[in-house]
């Protein structure tokens, strides 16, 4: 009786120890979705060390308008606009936001459009200067109407905390061309 006993807990530890090892072992069931995240979190966290970095909040719309269905969310891309003080020079005041990128997938009466489509700050460096574009920072994202064959969202682009901006219209036609047209502002807008 006192072999079987001892036998069963070597048999008990031996089947611990190879559950233990196993586990080391495995790999992580991470998406690839996750380690894009991660890795951009670590650029974040290496910034935030030396300076604090402050995130604007993702969005994420879901609407049915006519026989659209547009979908568009905010993603963190891992750029970063940096804002210096004006008063002292010194580094103290500076600041740093995260830049995001949208998007975007519209579909009519079940046929895609666009198709996860991502619009980002690049995108519009024909109208941003060149030497000014890493300033700004999408500020907003929306609908703004349904055509007949195209559907038009509003987009601006700011350096963080001003009113400094350039406005967009996006027009994405229902065969998935679309274009993007500055909108100036009137002296009676200011």
């Amino acid at each position: 009786m006192n072999s079987k006993f001892l036998i069963f807990w070597l048999f008990i530890v031996g089947f611990i120890a190879i559950s233990c090892n196993t586990h080391q072992k495995r790999t992580s069931g991470r998406k690839v979705d996750d380690s894009i995240s991660a890795n951009l979190s670590e650029k974040v966290k290496m910034i935030e060390s030396k300076q604090k970095v402050i995130h604007y909040d993702l969005f994420n719309e879901d609407s049915i308008v006519g026989s659209y269905h547009i979908l568009y969310r905010s993603q963190e891309n891992g750029k970063i606009v940096t804002t210096y003080p004006i008063t002292d020079g010194k580094g103290k005041d500076t600041v740093c936001y995260t830049c995001q990128d949208v998007v975007l997938t519209i579909t009519k009466n079940g046929k895609d459009i666009l198709l996860n489509r991502k619009m980002q700050r690049d995108d519009f460096e024909i109208f941003i200067p060149k030497n000014e574009i890493s300033n700004y920072s999408l500020s907003n994202f929306s609908i703004k109407e349904v055509r007949n064959s195209e559907t038009v969202f509003d987009i601006s682009f700011c350096i963080p905390e001003t009113d400094i901006c350039y406005l967009f219209e996006l027009i994405v036609s229902d065969n998935g061309s679309f274009k993007i047209k500055e909108v100036l502002e009137k002296e009676s807008d200011m």
